[in-house]
């Protein structure tokens, strides 16, 4: 806990793992802040980025002030948070650089709890929200993108979503931070089907990892707090929506992604998805 009487922790994992639907069941703890997507992780790159490149920073031989007003970002963020337990949702809070800055600001042995789910969900999830004509198309346009016309659209979407360097390659670094003895007890891993199937007794054993009193949540009764505007960005508008009542309704990948897909990605992470 810090000076401020507020305790910090981090909610980051895979798209379309449950990561919105796990940050609406933790703020029915009334006891419990869990923020839409934060940019506080851009903040803090943004000071230590800046700070390295100042002329003024770089001569100066204490740069404790400086490393002060990194360490003030969350505190300030959420100054006007009237609640305890704050957790900060971020999908690449676990990357490399951006847990560094995690330690280097915040604190130097956070607890992150993970969101995860098979690549082949996550595939057909995304498949089965985009419109005929969606962002991912726009941005395949706009890169450059080698569309094979031997491919079916959809399975060029899914190479696109899967790229080197692309939205969901990028948090799967997240993924070797998580194997290093270094970062033992930092993270714990949410299995989607885990939170969909026996919803009190991942959020039980979410409680035990924080260390925080166990909390009764309605599973039949679940409610976003703010909404994401994620039209703004050329996103779905169901992008982050959320059903009321815990259930799987999502369908069989099988009847959604080709052979070509679903040999070629379902054993990406296998053993921890």
């Amino acid at each position: 806990m810090n000076s401020e009487g507020k305790q910090y922790y981090f909610l980051a994992g895979l798209p379309r793992s449950g990561n919105t639907l796990l940050a609406a069941i933790l703020n029915q703890n009334p006891q419990t802040y869990c923020s839409p997507l934060s940019p506080i992780v851009s903040m803090l790159y943004n000071h230590d980025f800046l700070n390295m490149q100042q002329e003024a920073v770089i001569r100066l031989e204490n740069k404790e002030p400086i490393i002060n007003v990194g360490k003030n970002i969350i505190t300030n963020y959420y100054q006007n948070i009237n609640k305890p337990i704050i957790i900060d949702r971020e999908k690449a809070w676990g990357t490399p650089a951006n847990l560094n800055l995690i330690k280097k600001y915040i604190t130097p042995t956070p607890k992150i709890i993970f969101t995860v789910r098979s690549i082949i969900e996550i595939l057909a999830s995304w498949i089965n929200i985009l419109p005929e004509q969606s962002f991912v198309d726009v941005e395949m346009q706009n890169n450059d993108w080698w569309y094979k016309d031997y491919l079916t659209k959809n399975d060029n979407r899914c190479d696109y979503l899967m790229q080197p360097h692309g939205q969901i390659d990028k948090i799967m670094l997240s993924i070797n931070e998580i194997l290093k003895p270094e970062n033992t007890n930092m993270f714990f891993l949410v299995k989607y089907n885990d939170l969909i199937n026996a919803p009190q007794y991942t959020m039980d054993n979410i409680y035990n990892f924080l260390e925080l009193p166990n909390y009764k949540h309605n599973f039949n009764k679940i409610q976003k707090l703010e909404k994401d505007n994620d039209e703004l960005l050329g996103h779905p508008s169901n992008l982050h929506e959320i059903r009321p009542q815990l259930k799987k309704t999502s369908v069989d990948p099988k009847e959604i992604l080709s052979d070509y897909v679903i040999n070629k990605y379902t054993h990406i992470g296998y053993d921890l998805l």
